[in-house]
C-alpha cells in the first residue's frame, strides 16, 4: 500500500521504526522523484502553463515535494501519479494493473480515486502513527500479487446489486466483534450489505485462490477490532 499508492518515509526524514524498512530501489525512486531538478521543472511549468500545471496534478506534487523537505510529509499523502505508474511498471503485477486501468478510464482517474478511497479509510484508523504502522503491516503481510489483486477489486468498486443474506447469516455475522456492532450500525440494510462484503470477498478469493485468501485471512484477524470495522466498511461502501 504505502509502496504504489503513497508516499514512503523520504530520505530527508527518518523512518518510524516499525520493523518495515523500504528498499533500496524505493529508496533511490524517492529520491529521484523530489530532486531540486524535478521541482524547477514543475515551477516552470506553474510559471508558463497554469492550466498545465493543474491539469497534469503537478500543483499536488509540488506540494509533496515541499512537505518531504520540510519533514511535513503525512503518511496518505499520494504518490505523484507518474511516479506510482513508473514503480508499477517494474514488476509484472503493476504492469498489469497499470494496462488495465488505462482501459478502463484511464490509469491517473483510477490511481486517483483509489488514492483517495484508501487514504480516507487509512486516516480513520487513528493519528500518522498508526496509519503508517497500519500501511507497512500490509506490505509486509500480504505479497506483491496479492496487493495488486486487492487493488484491483478496489478499483472495480462495490456490486450494484446482490441478493440480501438470510437472518441465520446475518445472526454469523453479528456472533463477535466488529460484526455485532456493525450489524446494529446497519439495522435493517445489514442483510444487503452484509451480502455486497461476501460478494466482494468471493471476488477476491476467485482471483487469488484457496492460499492467496488464507494469506489474506491471516492479515485481516491480526488487525485489532477497530481496525478489523473499518475495513469491513471500507469493502462493503468503497469508501
Amino acid at each position: 500500500m504505502s509502496n504504489e499508492l503513497v508516499r514512503s518515509e523520504s530520505s530527508f526524514t527518518p523512518a518510524v521504526d516499525t520493523g518495515a524498512s523500504m528498499s533500496v530501489a524505493e529508496g533511490s525512486d524517492s529520491f529521484r522523484a523530489y530532486s531540486p531538478a524535478r521541482k524547477a521543472e514543475i515551477e516552470r511549468i506553474r510559471d508558463t502553463d497554469i492550466d498545465r500545471y493543474f491539469a497534469e496534478g503537478l500543483d499536488r506534487e509540488l506540494l509533496a515535494m515541499m512537505r518531504d523537505v520540510t519533514g511535513e510529509a503525512r503518511p496518505t499523502d499520494p504518490m505523484p501519479v507518474e511516479v506510482s505508474r513508473t514503480q508499477m511498471m517494474e514488476t509484472p503485477e503493476g504492469a498489469r494493473f497499470v494496462m488495465e486501468t488505462e482501459r478502463m478510464g484511464g490509469f491517473r482517474t483510477q490511481l486517483q480515486r483509489l488514492q483517495g478511497a484508501i487514504g480516507g479509510m487509512v486516516r480513520d484508523l487513528g493519528d500518522e502513527r498508526s496509519q503508517r504502522v497500519f500501511m507497512e503491516r500490509f506490505d509486509r503481510a500480504l505479497p506483491e500479487p496479492l496487493r495488486y489483486a486487492i487493488y484491483d477489486q478496489l478499483v472495480m468498486g462495490p456490486p450494484s446489486f446482490v441478493v440480501p443474506v438470510t437472518a441465520d447469516k446475518v445472526k454469523e455475522f453479528a456472533a463477535a466483534d466488529p460484526g455485532r456492532e456493525l450489524v446494529r450500525e446497519w439495522g435493517s440494510d445489514a442483510p444487503e450489505t452484509i451480502a455486497k462484503i461476501w460478494k466482494r470477498i468471493d471476488n477476491l478469493k476467485a482471483a487469488i485462490g484457496e492460499d492467496g485468501m488464507d494469506i489474506f485471512k491471516d492479515w485481516f484477524n491480526s488487525l485489532e477490532i477497530p481496525h478489523m470495522k473499518r475495513v469491513l466498511q471500507f469493502i462493503a461502501r468503497g469508501m
